[in-house]
């Protein structure tokens, strides 16, 4: 009889144990702390080669960001760009650092309540070495009054779970694919800059050299004010769209040209160039692609006359 009775002892103990167990993690999940997941991207930045993308602004046609050598490039339409290096390597940080905050839904009948049914997500599919693949869809935001974070509903393919991930996620990867090219004309120090050339049609040419006192233009001295806001332009210089269809066989040579020099940088040149569309920038440093002058005034902000930098009281 004493036997049976401690058995009966451990049989309810064990049977109390359990009952905790269940409780604590019906408590957690009731709390919205993670029980399943730990991350959504099992893989460190440096390891994410590939990233496809699917976004709705695009009618759903895939872009590919992928890793060649250290760059990254974007293949969209079976055409190649350089990708803007910057970015691609901000979302493939987010990526690799996402964690499920919470579970939201753990059925399939009830994706279509946070956007993540096939027809109204945004599909992504991140790969890495050893033929690691993982599918997400995307789905609609929400915006928590109380912690002011926003958070993205997503789903990992082949599984039923929706989780809530902190960020804007869809609108990072719902996007134009042009937002995703380098749109980089120059990008450089400016006190690595020596010599200036403008190269313009008839006898319009110039130089600005860079001397122990300050910047000249044929031995005259310029104005020091005007001298640092065009050397703040052309240091950090880019587009914002571009001219895909510009075809640069069909134009002679360049309309005009600058050429950033300088004995601690590769010289950087400058061209613009004329069609019935109107003018296209083009530099050595970005030279796959074109944008267009007009947009941003971004011809005139590069092409200025020699009258723009010379201190008044040198004449002109």
């Amino acid at each position: 009889m004493y036997k049976k009775k401690n058995n009966l002892v451990l049989i309810i103990v064990f049977a109390v144990l359990l009952l905790a167990v269940g409780v604590n993690e019906l408590v957690k999940s009731s709390k919205g702390e993670r029980t399943f997941r730990k991350d959504i991207i099992e893989l460190q930045a440096n390891d994410i080669r590939k990233i496809s993308i699917f976004p709705k602004k695009a009618g759903n046609r895939v872009a590919d960001l992928y890793l060649e050598d250290t760059l990254w490039k974007l293949k969209f339409d079976n055409k190649v760009f350089a990708a803007d290096q910057e970015m691609v390597k901000s979302i493939v940080d987010e990526l690799a650092n996402m964690v499920p905050e919470r579970l939201v839904a753990n059925k399939s009948n009830l994706w279509k309540d946070y956007d993540l049914t096939d027809s109204l997500g945004i599909k992504i599919v991140v790969y890495g070495p050893k033929n690691y693949k993982t599918e997400l869809t995307l789905g609609r935001f929400a915006y928590n009054q109380a912690t002011r974070k926003p958070s993205t509903y997503l789903r990992v393919n082949n599984e039923d779970e929706v989780y809530a991930v902190e960020g804007y996620l869809a609108m990072t990867f719902n996007r134009e694919m042009n937002s995703l090219r380098d749109k980089s004309i120059h990008r450089g120090n400016k006190n690595d800059l020596a010599q200036i050339t403008f190269n313009y049609p008839a006898d319009s040419s110039f130089t600005l050299i860079k001397q122990s006192g300050g910047w000249t233009l044929n031995g005259l001295s310029v104005d020091s004010t005007k001298m640092l806001s065009y050397l703040n332009k052309v240091s950090y210089l880019s587009g914002t769209d571009f001219r895909d269809d510009f075809i640069p066989a069909a134009v002679p040579a360049e309309t005009c040209k600058v050429t950033l020099a300088g004995p601690d940088m590769k010289s950087v040149e400058i061209k613009a160039f004329v069609d019935a569309s109107g003018t296209i920038i083009n530099s050595t440093e970005n030279p796959a692609s074109y944008f267009p002058g007009d947009k941003e005034n971004l011809f005139s902000r590069i092409f200025i006359g020699k009258s723009y930098f010379l201190d008044s009281s040198q004449g002109k």
